[in-house]
Order: C-alpha cells, then sequence, then structure tokens
C-alpha cells in the first residue's frame, strides 16, 4: 500500500479512554477510527453533507490488519480512499498512521464494503450517479 495514493488524511485525536490495559489503542477503537475517516471523506468528496437520516451507506464486511501498536500520545491519522466501486457497493480502504520523528508507520490496514442505502425504506439502492460521478472524479476509477 502506498500512502501517496491516499488523496483524504484526518487527523485522529486518541483519547485517555481509548487505552487498553497493555497501554495501547484497544482494537475495538480502530473501527470507529476508520468509520470517523469515511464520513469525513463522504462530507467532503461528495462536497455537501450526507443527509444519514435519508440515504447513505451501511457496513456489510469488514477487515483489519494490525502491524504496530498505538500509544495515547502518538500522532495519528487515518488515510481513507474508494478502490472498488459498484452498482450497489463499494470498497472503501483505510490506513491507521502513526506519524513520527518525520516518518510514515502505518500501524493498521482496513477495509470495509459499504453497501448504499435507503434508511427510510430500509433497502439498499444504487449508488446515486451524482455520488458515483464525484467519487470516480477523485478517486481516478
Amino acid at each position: 500500500m502506498f500512502l501517496l495514493d491516499y488523496i483524504h488524511e484526518l487527523p485522529i485525536q486518541i483519547r485517555f479512554n481509548d487505552i487498553d490495559k497493555l497501554s495501547h489503542l484497544n482494537n475495538a477503537c480502530y473501527l470507529t477510527f476508520f468509520e470517523l475517516g469515511r464520513v469525513n471523506y463522504f462530507n467532503k468528496i461528495l462536497k455537501t453533507p450526507v443527509n444519514w437520516e435519508e440515504q447513505g451507506f451501511v457496513l456489510a464486511h469488514t477487515e483489519i490488519n494490525h502491524l504496530q501498536p498505538i500509544y495515547l500520545n502518538d500522532d495519528i491519522y487515518c488515510y481513507t480512499k474508494v478502490i472498488r466501486l459498484g452498482s450497489k457497493s463499494l470498497t472503501v480502504k483505510n490506513a491507521l498512521v502513526k506519524k513520527q520523528n518525520n516518518e510514515l508507520i502505518i500501524c493498521a490496514e482496513g477495509t470495509g464494503v459499504l453497501v448504499a442505502m435507503d434508511y427510510k425504506k430500509k433497502l439498499s439502492i444504487l449508488i446515486p450517479e451524482a455520488w458515483r460521478k464525484l467519487i470516480k472524479e477523485e478517486e481516478k476509477i
């Protein structure tokens, strides 16, 4: 994975209660940080905030590879990009990266399959064409 392939970077604040008894980031927090990255990504890429009361995405599948521990005072960023764009679903790739001594250290990588949804009807939908166009333009896919 090359960090230069990512167009979106979000700084992450680690809270004291995110740390477990082993003094590193609890594994449950990784999904939350990836979610923060995704929501921020979509709000920026789609040019306007998504109305999550009407339509958006649900997470259908996720995988995480934990590579390096993250500690309370680490300078962490979540990188996000769409790597596959289907008709009703897309795949997002995330990386949690530690910036340390002018070096980028990949601490975790993850993927998530998101399905477009009409929340009111509780049905999957085609990814709105305006969203597809903006994602394609930004990601060059």
